[in-house]
């Protein structure tokens, strides 16, 4: 299944650019989220011209039982492998589950934009969202991919919000404007 999400941002690219790979961000967003229980950068490399991370995330379970098994929350935390490239600002993710269980299944990758529109950043988020399950269980795929979707979009605009929040609250603060 092919996603696209799409969200403008009170903050100019180089602002959300900055923000988004600011150390206070991933706290910040565990604070005021919601959706996600945990972020945890795992590896961070900067060359100059791109940086590349390994960040863990957990978000809330969406699913309690599969029948009358319970399904473990861990089910749902993914490493995102990413690398931002400076120049095209833009950035290149895989997400992984890190159940092994459900790694072999879940297949997630996209790209990620900053574009700037009137002085605010657009941000574009367009990828991949597969289940690779038996031809038997096609049908189990296809609602499962669904609900990851929706999952995933109500992630990103909750995302969002925090991000303008940051920008107001801590970026344009320290700049000494006001939001």
């Amino acid at each position: 299944m092919r996603f696209e999400a799409r969200h403008r941002l009170n903050g100019t690219v180089d602002e959300v650019e900055r923000a988004l790979f600011d150390e206070r961000y991933l706290p910040f967003v565990i604070a005021h989220h919601g959706v996600l229980l945990e972020a945890q950068v795992l590896e961070k490399k900067d060359d100059g011209a791109k940086l590349r991370r390994r960040v863990r995330y957990l978000p809330r379970p969406v699913i309690g039982h599969i029948g009358p098994n319970p399904v473990p929350p861990e089910w749902f935390a993914f490493i995102e492998d990413s690398t931002w490239d400076r120049a095209r600002k833009e950035l290149t993710f895989t997400n992984t589950p890190t159940s092994k269980a459900i790694e072999g299944m879940l297949h997630n990758v996209g790209t990620l934009r900053f574009r700037d529109v009137g002085g605010q950043c657009e941000r574009t988020f367009e990828g991949e969202i597969a289940l690779r399950l038996p031809f038997f269980l096609k049908p189990i795929a296809l609602i499962g991919e669904a609900v990851i979707h929706r999952e995933g979009i109500k992630i990103l605009d909750a995302e969002a919000a925090v991000m303008n929040r940051f920008l107001a609250e801590i970026v344009r603060t320290e700049r000494g404007q006001t939001a």
